[in-house]
């Protein structure tokens, strides 16, 4: 098999292939829901049909976010599922700035099975951290090269997400279960960007397929 070069040495995020991957996967799901007239709850129902634990995660987080009542206008929602160990299935609530670009998260809820869990305060920070950090590379972080060199050097020109930026609730619900405790700290972020990207593509009709989800790119597909 011929390997691809990037020219770079390149190694793997938190959730090692789960980020990429996922963001594939859960989009091309959204998009197969749109052409086919379904609800992307519905469908993934469908999918979900002899995953007993994946599938109660999904109906806990419809009902925790009020999946079926429809977002305020200039809103939309968007899911994503993950398995990392745990299960998660995420939903997220976005606006856009069709004039600058900006995505802006507004909510993120999220019903997770990990099986036996021991320390439910810790099990929702991890959560929300990974949250908070998935929309810092899906919204914000990006580093650039032009003739071998990093464009990027410290804060300044390197931006993550500030405290204006964080959603103004993310809440976390732990499904009770009696199996095997699992993994928690890799299970939020990659739901952020296919979550967010549903979510976009619901309130636009526009697919965004390239991360990170800059201003340009954002602006590029709604224009497209």
């Amino acid at each position: 098999m011929e390997e691809a070069s990037n020219g770079i040495r390149l190694k793997h995020w938190r959730a090692v292939g789960h980020g990429p991957n996922k963001f594939a996967i859960e989009c091309m799901l959204d998009e197969i829901a749109r052409d086919q007239g379904l609800d992307p709850l519905d469908l993934r129902r469908k999918l979900m049909d002899k995953a007993p634990r994946a599938l109660a995660t999904l109906e806990k987080v419809a009902e925790i976010s009020n999946w079926n009542t429809p977002s305020a206008n200039g809103r939309a929602k968007g899911m994503a599922f993950v398995e990392h160990g745990s299960l998660g299935t995420g939903v997220c609530e976005i606006s856009v700035d069709r004039s600058t670009g900006n995505i802006k998260v507004h909510h993120f809820w999220i019903a997770l099975d990990a099986g036996v869990v021991v320390q439910p305060d810790n099990v929702k920070a991890q959560m929300e951290g990974g949250i908070i950090m998935g929309m810092s590379s899906v919204l914000k972080e990006q580093i650039t090269i032009v003739n071998g060199r990093v464009q990027q050097s410290n804060y300044h020109d390197y931006n993550l997400l500030r405290m204006q930026d964080v959603p103004d609730s993310i809440e976390t619900v732990i499904l009770e279960s009696a199996e095997v405790p699992e993994g928690v700290g890799e299970t939020a972020t990659p739901m952020v960007a296919c979550a967010i990207a549903n979510a976009f593509l619901r309130l636009t009709g526009k697919p965004l397929r390239h991360l990170p989800f800059s201003p340009e790119r954002v602006l590029q597909a709604l224009n497209s």
